[in-house]
């Protein structure tokens, strides 16, 4: 759309406005990368759960949340475009760390998937107890 005087019109709907500059593409090629190692960080949480040996298909949960990421990450920094920069990077970010944290939190997060399981053991043996205990007293005062 041209001006009367042959310079592009800058109004609504032009191409000037419609091309993200380039500190909005570094942000958003950032923000890429920051999901893709935050999609490391799922998988690794997802990791400890199945090597806990339930038989969850924690896979597939991993796969409909990366693409549901992928998805809404999409819509809302590229307004719909994930071009291939964005998923380079996404998969940069997701190699990155696993190459570089995923060894640091793996035992974390395995040794607090641990230390709940303690805990719920505990609680359950406790919530028996206590339950036994109450059956018992009241069954007493009946007769």
């Amino acid at each position: 759309m041209r001006s009367p005087r042959g310079r592009a019109a800058s109004g609504r709907g032009s191409s000037a406005e419609m091309a993200l500059s380039i500190r909005a593409q570094a942000v958003s090629l950032l923000l890429a990368c920051a999901l893709g190692a935050g999609l490391g960080l799922t998988y690794d949480v997802l990791r400890a759960l199945r090597r806990r040996g339930r038989d969850t298909p924690w896979d597939l949960l991993f796969c409909l949340l990366a693409a549901l990421c992928a998805f809404l990450f999409a819509m809302r920094a590229e307004n719909g475009l994930y071009g291939t920069g964005e998923l380079l990077l996404s998969l940069a970010g997701l190699l990155l760390y696993f190459r570089c944290l995923s060894p640091l939190c793996l035992p974390i997060f395995t040794a607090g998937l641990e230390k709940i399981r303690v805990f719920w053991i505990i609680t359950q043996n406790s919530a028996k107890k206590v339950a036994f205990s109450a059956k018992k007293l009241f069954s007493n005062e009946e007769k």
